[in-house]
């Protein structure tokens, strides 16, 4: 069994050819394609989407109590 520390990010998967990539770079090291940046799921809808959101691009959640749509919710 292999183990990660929790300071070590996976690998990147580059959507355009599947290579796998070092996580800290931008680019696929093969195609050049862009790889996708960090990804956290929405607590409210469960919707993959940037680290960097502060409101879920899917239902609208923003962290408060009542935020979100609830027709969206999984």
């Amino acid at each position: 069994m292999c183990f990660r520390p929790p300071t070590v990010k996976k690998p990147k998967k580059c959507p355009a050819c599947g290579t796998l990539n070092p996580a800290a770079i931008k680019v696929c090291n093969k195609c050049g394609a862009e790889l996708p940046g960090d990804t956290l799921p929405c607590p409210h809808c469960g919707v993959q989407q940037p680290a960097a959101n502060k409101v879920c691009k899917n239902c609208g959640f923003n962290g408060k109590p009542g935020s979100g749509d609830p027709a969206k919710h999984k």
